[in-house]
């Protein structure tokens, strides 16, 4: 997914007026509303209170929580980008706000799963640990 929506920002970035350019942004938010986001709701309905325990506190996962409304946001904001492209082409004026909207969902989207990589799966004790120097 991360490929994909970086390679759509990508081709927005450098031939806006391609036709293979708007059905790249709707593929590109379909797997967003398909696939990313159920991953995400099932993490807050399954996982997170599943570490609350390992983790000590039901807050512990709060920062993750909060990624997690943003990715949503983003990813609506998207969809309402879309919707202003009737004629199925974009205009030059929308191409800042979509690049903005494409790159700050690849940034915000590695960085979240950097964290739960590095917080949450640590927590995995089968997964050997650092000796403490």
């Amino acid at each position: 997914m991360l490929a994909g929506l970086r390679d759509t920002a990508d081709l927005v970035a450098t031939d806006p007026a391609s036709p293979r350019c708007l059905p790249a942004v709707r593929e590109t938010h379909r797997r967003l509303t398909d696939e990313v986001l159920p991953h995400e709701a099932a993490e807050e309905r399954q996982l997170y209170p599943a570490l609350a325990g390992p983790l000590g506190s039901g807050t512990a996962t709060a920062t993750m929580s909060r990624a997690h409304v943003e990715i949503r946001r983003q990813v609506d904001l998207l969809g309402a980008q879309l919707a202003q492209t009737a004629d199925g082409r974009l205009r030059p004026d929308q191409v800042p706000d979509l690049l903005a909207t494409l790159y700050g969902l690849d940034a915000l989207l590695r960085l979240h799963l950097a964290q739960e990589e590095e917080e949450f799966f640590s927590l995995d004790p089968s997964d050997p640990q650092p000796e403490p120097r």
